[in-house]
């Protein structure tokens, strides 16, 4: 379970970074629902790539 810590992590930093950029630039439909998709699952493995790159981790 604490393996999938930083995917939630970074998912919920993406969600957040989804629903600021909606509301800045009041997109509706396709382009909601893309960024939406996308978003979460970026920011979730990027937050995990840069965790177990980390030398200190283990």
């Amino acid at each position: 379970m604490k393996d999938y810590l930083p995917h939630a992590a970074g998912a919920l930093a993406g969600l957040l970074v989804a629903f600021l950029m909606s509301a800045l630039s009041a997109l509706t439909q396709t382009p909601q629902l893309v960024l939406f998709a996308l978003l979460p699952a970026v920011g979730g493995a990027l937050v995990e790539r840069v965790c177990h790159r980390r030398p200190d981790n283990s």
